[in-house]
């Protein structure tokens, strides 16, 4: 007999084996009411929608793939260094998933990875400062890199040596 499951944990749960067994798109309300062994009507009380749903399942995903990711920075790293190594991290986490994770990353964790390329940046004393113009500040910096690496990790490259070269000629001479 199938277990009757009622606490949100465990909902978010079976919603996360969906997802990674499936694929995100394929995580709905009425497959999770079913693997849940309860009505539709009474998942409605957890999640109101299919959006909220999402929403939840994709911040949980994201949240266990940069578990620990600050532990990957120490100080006097240099960028891209930390970029190599950091790719490699999430690289070797996202490996197993489709691209479409990628699509579902809510603004809290964009902005987290983005804050943290935008820390290891300020505190690499060796970039050469003179680049730095109303064009081209930090903020944006970090941001085109963070869209690349996306992109790169999106693609399945499994590195991104010809990227931090061009970034090591940007910011080193």
């Amino acid at each position: 007999m199938k277990k009757h499951i009622t606490s949100k944990e465990e909902i978010l749960e079976k919603a996360m084996e969906i997802a990674v067994d499936e694929g995100i798109d394929s995580v709905n309300i009425r497959k999770l009411a079913e693997k849940c062994n309860m009505a539709i009507g009474s998942m409605y009380n957890y999640y109101k929608s299919k959006e909220e749903l999402i929403k939840e399942v994709s911040s949980e995903f994201w949240k266990g793939i940069l578990e620990n990711q600050e532990r990957i920075y120490f100080q006097g790293m240099g960028f891209t260094i930390f970029l190599q190594q950091y790719y490699a991290f999430l690289y070797g986490r996202l490996a197993k998933y489709d691209a479409s994770w990628f699509d579902k990353m809510d603004e809290i964790w964009k902005g987290q990875l983005i804050s943290l390329l935008q820390k290891v940046l300020r505190e690499d004393d060796k970039v050469n400062q003179s680049i730095w113009n109303m064009e081209l500040n930090q903020d944006i910096f970090c941001e085109y890199v963070f869209v690349n690496m996306i992109a790169l990790l999106r693609a399945g490259e499994n590195n991104c040596r010809f990227f931090v070269f061009l970034l090591e000629h940007l910011l080193y001479t």
